[in-house]
């Protein structure tokens, strides 16, 4: 009696649960905000089409048109040429049980190195995985790996 019971009271849970949640599905989607995703999807497959016929222009070796570079692509292309020139200074943190995970993270959120993962890989070598010192320690993108392993050790940088 008492199992027939408690099954009896957990279907009409579940039977209540799956009613409510019927419901809030089924809600149709306001005209405002369906004229809202309808202008989204209009500027988008324009963004697309526009790309796409860029690529062909860009693809195409027969086209005797010049191709125009517009003033935010040489914004975009000037941006990235200084930054590849400029110097990312940062510091890292090490402190007592920190990962070797942790001060790659550390260097790659600074944005001293591209990929943590390397650095994590080059301290995790036997000469500097058992000297790594606690501390701040400042580095910059102009280091290569090995200065960065030996300035967090303490070991002398050349």
């Amino acid at each position: 009696m008492k199992k027939t019971l408690r099954g009896i009271g957990i279907g009409l849970f579940l039977a209540g649960a799956l009613f409510t949640l019927l419901g809030r599905i089924d809600q149709p989607i306001s005209e405002e905000k369906a004229s809202t995703y309808k202008e989204k999807i209009a500027q988008l497959e324009q963004q697309l089409a526009e790309a796409n016929e860029q690529i062909t222009r860009l693809q195409d070796p027969t086209t005797d048109k010049p191709i125009e570079v517009t003033s935010e692509e040489k914004d975009n292309t000037q941006t990235n040429e200084t930054k590849d020139e400029d110097v990312v200074y940062g510091t890292v943190i090490i402190y007592e049980g920190v990962s070797l995970y942790d001060i790659g993270k550390q260097a790659e959120d600074a944005g001293i190195i591209k990929n943590g993962r390397e650095l994590e890989l080059y301290l995790a070598k036997p000469e500097y995985a058992r000297s790594i010192q606690k501390g701040h320690f400042e580095l910059h993108s102009d280091m290569t790996l090995e200065q960065m392993a030996k300035t967090l050790t303490g070991k002398k940088v050349e």
